[in-house]
């Protein structure tokens, strides 16, 4: 076990997670849901320091990252990528799951499933996922 690790009340390790999700509503939702879980200690990267996503990581160690996927300029699915790559090559154990919505650009929803199917990440989400799902999911990989 990770030095940062710590444990849970139930029993379960807490694993160090940081969230890079620009839209608030839905950032501020995931977010509750996985502390509310209690096995997840959440660092988030701020929408105006999406640059600073790689640094984050390697501060508290993450051992997942999860990121949204848009088609704006910072968050395509394109330097996404980038960060993932650069956040494996500093923490290979760390896993990465990308976010998207299926309903309002099918097309990027198909690129992040043929990122997954690449092995260039470890899971993705559609942004319609129940925040029970997600956050077992998360707690699974």
């Amino acid at each position: 076990m990770s030095p940062l690790m710590t444990i849970a009340e139930g029993g379960s390790v807490v694993k160090n997670i940081v969230v890079s999700i620009q839209n608030v509503l839905l950032a501020e939702s995931v977010i509750l849901a996985l502390k509310k879980t209690g096995n997840f200690r959440v660092e988030r990267v701020l929408q105006d320091r999406i640059s600073d996503t790689e640094k984050i990581c390697e501060s508290v160690h993450a051992e997942l990252l999860l990121m949204e996927v848009t088609r704006t300029k910072d968050t395509t699915l394109e330097k996404r990528l980038l960060i993932c790559k650069n956040v494996k090559r500093k923490i290979s154990d760390c896993k990465i799951a990308l976010l998207c919505d299926e309903n309002a650009d099918p097309e990027l929803a198909d690129q992040v499933k043929q990122a997954k199917q690449l092995r260039q990440i470890d899971a993705f989400f559609y942004e319609s996922v129940t925040s029970d799902y997600l956050t077992a999911a998360l707690d699974a990989l």
